[in-house]
C-alpha cells in the first residue's frame, strides 16, 4: 500500500518506518480496506506538497500501525466524531473531497472486529496521527 501513495499523489512525500516479519491474525481483505482507508485520508486530507508517514512496529503483544499526515488539523470539537457513521468535518474538510463519511467509520469496525483499536492519536499543529493496534500472531 505505500508503494500506491506515489500513484495517488505524486506531490506527496512518503516515509516509512516498517518492522519486519509483524503478523497478525486478520482477514486480509477486511484489514487491506481498513488500511486502505487510513491512507486514502492521509491523501486526500493533505496540503499540496505534504508528508504521509507510516510506522509499523512491535508494541508488546501487539502490533502498532501509525499513519501520520500533515493538513488541516481536526478541530477539537469535530474528534469525538470523526468515527460516526455520514460524519464529515465542515471546515477544513469540505464537500470539495470526495467520500460520505463512511471510511473511519469502516476501518473502526474492521479493526474492532479483529479484537483491535483504532484511535485518533493527535490532531495538533498540522499534523494528524491514526493508530491501529492488533493483537499480534505467531
Amino acid at each position: 500500500m505505500a508503494d500506491d501513495i506515489a500513484l495517488l499523489a505524486s506531490d506527496i512525500s512518503l516515509e516509512k518506518e516498517i518492522e519486519p516479519d509483524l503478523k497478525v491474525m486478520a482477514d486480509a481483505d477486511l484489514m487491506n480496506q481498513a488500511l486502505y482507508n487510513l491512507i486514502a485520508n492521509a491523501v486526500k486530507y493533505n496540503r499540496k506538497g505534504g508528508w504521509i508517514r507510516l510506522v509499523l512496529r512491535a508494541e508488546g503483544p501487539r502490533v502498532k500501525f501509525v499513519v501520520s499526515n500533515s493538513g488541516p488539523e481536526i478541530p477539537l470539537s469535530d474528534q469525538e466524531k470523526i468515527f460516526d457513521r455520514f460524519y464529515r468535518v465542515s471546515k477544513s474538510r469540505d464537500r470539495t473531497v470526495d467520500g460520505i463519511g463512511l471510511g473511519l467509520s469502516l476501518a473502526r469496525e474492521i479493526v474492532a472486529a479483529h479484537r483491535g483499536e483504532l484511535v485518533l492519536e493527535k490532531s495538533l499543529n498540522g499534523v494528524t496521527s491514526f493508530v491501529v493496534r492488533l493483537f499480534r500472531s505467531n
